[in-house]
């Protein structure tokens, strides 16, 4: 149950980078990533998480070898499943979240992910249920790969 990476976006719609270490702030999400930088007061946006194991089932049933930041999901875990975590407060690092809600693919994810032989309507149904999960921060911290996710 450990956190794999951490990716922001500095632009919206810009390219996804990797930290080291995230600062999150409650009612901003992730310094660096375009959210933080301007909120737009919407919980669901501060942070958002993929299990690692979704990605992989994806590579497998699409034949692509996409990595964790192409998901465009805040945070890559493994060895625990986010789902359950709507509606329950969990602790990351020095920082205490909460899932609020499924991040579920939208058709925006659909169209980066898609290729010639992978339609669009293709990677919304393989990440369908399996999307991630968005949370706030409740109290804020920081989040370095390695950390544990583990139940406040």
């Amino acid at each position: 149950m450990t956190v794999v990476a951490i990716h922001v976006a500095p632009e919206r719609g810009g390219p996804c980078v990797a930290l080291e270490r995230g600062a999150l702030v409650p009612g901003r999400g992730i310094e660096g990533d375009h959210h933080h930088a301007r909120p737009s007061g919407e919980p669901a946006s501060e942070v958002t998480f993929i299990e690692a194991e979704t990605v992989d089932a994806f590579n497998a049933a699409t034949g692509l070898d996409l990595d964790g930041s192409a998901t465009r999901r805040n945070v890559l875990t493994r060895g625990v499943e986010l789902n359950p975590l709507v509606g329950q407060r969990f602790a990351v690092g020095t920082a205490v979240l909460e899932g609020l809600e499924p991040c579920d693919p939208c058709a925006t994810l659909g169209k980066r992910l898609a290729t010639a032989s992978v339609s669009a309507a293709d990677v919304v149904r393989a990440l369908a249920d399996r999307g991630g999960l968005r949370a706030r921060v409740v109290e804020g911290g920081v989040i370095v790969p390695g950390d544990e996710i583990r139940p406040v």
